[in-house]
């Protein structure tokens, strides 16, 4: 080169190598904080190319080789055809060559179940598909997340149903026994808040349950009108921690409502000396509960069974498949309930 004749101007290719490499790292970038990875496929040559994260859905090790066989024997058997017609219609030159699918996938050496995300294009040449490339992004969370709504949103249907069904009831019940528009409005909203606060209690806890203890105090430091600190003037409360299961939890409240109502209007609590017991524990595979009053004026089989009778002595049983008893000895009402341990479970 002639000292006098001007260097050729590189600078415009670095530039170009430059814009090309952040272009890629943009990319890889974009591509990692996706968690998604890209697949190429080459419908002339039959070729596949999974990057890691590819292969890291699919389960494979960098040393597989990779095809569209294993690709597409990896989906879930209930996936496949839904993904045979999708890629159909990708291969289709009528249409926008768009490949966009949700699938099962069962790692081929983990055989772990992952759902996946796949979103792909298609090249074609001369009306010819010879190549598709797209990308493979992990929706399992999101899935099970979908799934579970879906499963609450059951539940919730049948548990409203159930729920209506019981306040139906309870509605019918007390208006036959009440005596005045006064009388039922009064027994019924008690009633509607007993029913509530154990909701409240299952709420708290994703409606995976509630603590015995937890009902007892609401309960019966509502019926009682006292604070649940105070609740011990009134009554001795005996029992491991337990979680009772929704079902249980609802109808076991119900009970300890109309017990402590009529334990406060006509039993042990109607007087100042009376007293309450409530104790309950594990035997033989079943939870036993027992509700004793003492101190309280002598009492008589009732004349006529109410709403509250039969809460307790039958409807509480057969919901929850049990046995309950309802005596009345000269020391006061005793009534207890056994049903299957299952309902429970133990609360470290």
């Amino acid at each position: 080169m002639n000292q006098h004749e001007p260097a050729p101007n590189l600078k415009p290719a670095c530039e170009q190598l430059n814009e090309q490499a952040l272009a890629l790292e943009r990319m890889r970038l974009a591509l990692d904080a996706g968690r998604t990875g890209v697949w190429d496929w080459n419908l002339v040559s039959g070729e596949v190319h999974l990057d890691a994260r590819v292969r890291e859905l699919w389960g494979l090790t960098a040393a597989d080789e990779a095809s569209f066989d294993l690709f597409r024997n990896a989906l879930h058997p209930q996936d496949r055809l839904r993904s045979k017609e999708a890629v159909g219609l990708a291969l289709d030159s009528g249409h926008d060559g768009h490949y966009e699918i949700e699938y099962r996938v069962i790692g081929v050496h983990d055989r772990v179940e992952r759902w996946v995300s796949i979103r792909g294009r298609t090249f074609f040449e001369d009306g010819r598909a010879v190549r598709i490339i797209g990308t493979a992004r992990d929706v399992t969370e999101r899935k099970m997340r979908e799934q579970h709504v879906r499963v609450l949103l059951r539940e919730l249907v049948h548990r409203s149903k159930n729920l209506l069904a019981v306040v139906q009831a309870m509605s019918r019940q007390t208006a036959a026994g009440a005596v005045s528009v006064e009388e039922f409005q009064r027994k019924f909203s008690a009633r509607l808040q007993a029913l509530s606060m154990a909701h409240d209690l299952l709420v708290s806890q994703d409606w995976r349950g509630a603590s015995m203890h937890d009902l007892v105090r609401a309960q019966m430091a509502y019926c009682l009108d006292v604070s649940r600190e105070t609740l011990g003037e009134h009554a001795t409360i005996n029992g491991p921690k337990i979680m009772l299961k929704p079902e249980a939890a609802q109808n076991i409240g119900l009970a300890l409502h109309e017990l402590a109502t009529n334990a406060l209007s006509y039993g042990a609590l109607s007087r100042p000396e009376g007293s309450i017991s409530l104790n309950w524990g594990f035997s033989n595979e079943r939870l036993n509960i027992e509700w004793r009053e003492s101190g309280g004026p002598a009492l008589a089989m009732p004349p006529r069974e109410g709403f509250g009778h039969k809460v307790v002595k039958r409807l509480v049983a057969m919901a929850l498949d049990g046995e309950a008893t309802l005596s009345f000895p000269p020391d006061g009402l005793v009534w207890t309930l056994s049903i299957p341990a299952s309902f429970a479970m133990i609360r470290e």
